[in-house]
């Protein structure tokens, strides 16, 4: 019980902050109804808002289509509240290529941001290299340990034996990666648990603050608290580069532009792939290193939502 109490004073200390001044971008997957397919009105492949951007920046998600490549809205959600907002859907692929990316000539294409935070809510599916959040691009890696043309300029992901990873290539052309060990989390087996139940959810975070490049993981459902599970020190593994921002990649091809950002899949060598069947929520990215202490908070029970909306009301009363 006293671990419970500790937990709502921390969320109740979120609840009362403002949006992040650094955040670019933030996709909540709110407009609903449960079971409805993300909209696409045109044809597949053609990007238009089929999501919000609840940054207030406009930087919309297009889903490629409304089959096989689309999503759907679900009311199966790591919590019913994220810092202060309601929390009511979440989306799940309909069908086996999902993929949402970010508009051609938008601002977000082509930033490239000396340090950045990328945060994810998810439940996964078994499988290989799945990419929550990828950055699309060929032949941006050009220097130090790895310069393999067909990395893409970002994965933050799932990989082989359910490791985690964020990697990136840096403006000076410098492959950048921190991936955990095997297994530290469960994903489900569509065959015999289409919908994931009892699987848990999970929060990660990945942050470059220029020096370091760490990853962090929550358990959700356990409550759990954020973890390190990964990190690297760029400077002594690429001691060369001399600009350790994102890359905004290069390259194009007939169905993406390099620095486009895309979810629930990743590119290699110039072509879609690397797939994250399951369950998303709660997407932001961010153009500074934020704390711990300012990631999203999912919270995962109603007793405690009840709490939080009453130490909201007592916050309120004071000022």
């Amino acid at each position: 019980m006293k671990k419970n109490v500790w937990f709502v004073m921390a969320v109740l200390g979120v609840c009362v902050m403002s949006v992040n001044a650094a955040t670019v971008a933030y996709w909540r997957f709110e407009e609903g109804p449960a079971g409805a397919q993300v909209p696409k009105t045109v044809m597949g492949g053609t990007w238009e808002p089929s999501t919000a951007d609840s940054s207030g920046n406009g930087y919309h998600l297009s889903v490629w289509d409304q089959s096989g490549a689309g999503y759907r809205y679900r009311s199966d959600v790591a919590g019913p509240v994220v810092n202060s907002a309601a929390n009511n859907f979440s989306v799940k692929n309909s069908g086996g290529w999902p993929a949402m990316w970010t508009q051609t000539g938008a601002g977000i294409q082509t930033m490239t941001p000396a340090a950045f935070t990328i945060e994810a809510t998810f439940k996964l599916e078994n499988g290989g290299w799945r990419t929550l959040i990828g950055r699309d691009s060929y032949g941006a890696a050009t220097k130090g340990n790895d310069t393999n043309p067909a990395l893409s300029a970002l994965y933050f992901q799932a990989t082989p034996g359910n490791r985690l990873a964020i990697k990136f290539v840096d403006v000076d052309g410098y492959w950048h990666d921190a991936t955990s060990a095997e297994n530290v989390f469960q994903s489900f087996h569509f065959p015999s648990n289409p919908d994931g139940v009892g699987v848990p959810w999970y929060s990660m975070a990945a942050v470059s603050d220029g020096t370091l490049l760490s990853l962090y993981l929550r358990n959700v459902t356990a409550e759990g608290a954020w973890a390190l599970i990964a990190q690297t020190d760029m400077t002594v593994i690429n001691p060369g580069s001399t600009n350790t921002a994102l890359s905004a990649g290069m390259g194009a091809g007939g169905d993406w532009d390099a620095g486009n950002f895309s979810v629930g899949r990743g590119m290699y060598n110039g072509g879609h792939a690397d797939r994250a069947w399951g369950y998303l929520d709660e997407i932001r990215i961010s153009d500074s290193a934020l704390a711990v202490s300012e990631f999203l908070l999912v919270v995962p029970e109603p007793a405690t939502l009840a709490l939080l909306a009453l130490g909201t009301l007592v916050l309120r009363r004071k000022r």
